[in-house]
């Protein structure tokens, strides 16, 4: 019997219920972000405008995003189970070369899962040049898990408990009260996702760590529904590649 293995990119859509209503992503090859972008932003409802420009507004003005590590700093060390359980530490990641890693809120996002089905579909490009590839979520439990079967992906997502390493970074915030309102309003429970009676969230960043442990490329942007594209970060993992040459 012949079995035909459905490629990732094929199955990115959100997994809960409540996000039904968003579009189907495709396949990375045929869409940016950018465009994946605008055409999510097309399904949000007044109060998905209102609470959305509320937050961004909120941590832009806050400079929340002023205290991410930056070029040049030293990447805190960490150590962090996976969706099956087993623990990574930051410096067996980038054992044999750079690592991305990236911070994302959760599979509630539809942002975050397009941008999680983008870098499924780079994955083989990053590690053809020596680059390992992580991602990082406040959500603990099972929720991981059902995220990477729901997708079909194959990335390392590495569940942030206690948001400590986000913290380390600097792309932590607590979610202000008119935000967590309109979230909680759409079904979503920080509480039961991330193990903890605090609602925190990271910025979405995305950062190249050289295999010595500094960053070398830092993209953090409060605006939660821009991510850095896969190209983005494959150019500098080349420049990375070359200055070690």
């Amino acid at each position: 019997m012949t079995t035909t293995r459905t490629p990732p990119a094929d199955r990115c859509q959100p997994i809960d219920p409540q996000l039904d209503n968003f579009p189907p992503m495709l396949s990375q090859t045929d869409k940016t972000l950018a465009r994946m972008r605008t055409e999510l932003l097309t399904t949000f409802s007044g109060a998905d405008w209102e609470s959305y420009n509320h937050l961004v507004g909120w941590l832009r003005d806050t400079g929340v995003a002023s205290h991410a590590l930056k070029v040049g700093d030293h990447a805190p060390d960490f150590l962090l189970p996976d969706a099956d359980g087993r623990l990574h530490s930051s410096e067996q990641l980038r054992r044999n070369g750079p690592l991305v890693l990236s911070f994302f809120r959760g599979g509630w996002c539809p942002f975050c899962t397009a941008e999680l089905c983008a870098l499924q579909a780079a994955k083989d490009e990053f590690e053809s040049i020596g680059a390992t590839l992580a991602v990082v979520t406040p959500e603990t439990r099972d929720f991981p898990r059902q995220l990477k079967r729901s997708l079909g992906l194959e990335l390392k997502v590495l569940s942030d408990v206690d948001y400590g390493v986000a913290m380390s970074y600097g792309v932590l915030f607590r979610v202000p009260d008119e935000t967590k309102a309109h979230y909680s309003r759409l079904g979503f429970d920080f509480g039961a996702r991330h193990g903890s009676s605090t609602w925190m969230l990271p910025i979405p960043a995305t950062y190249v760590i050289g295999a010595e442990g500094r960053i070398r490329s830092a993209f953090v942007e409060p605006d939660f529904t821009i991510r850095e594209e896969p190209a983005q970060i494959l150019a500098s993992l080349r420049r990375v590649a070359s200055a070690s040459r």
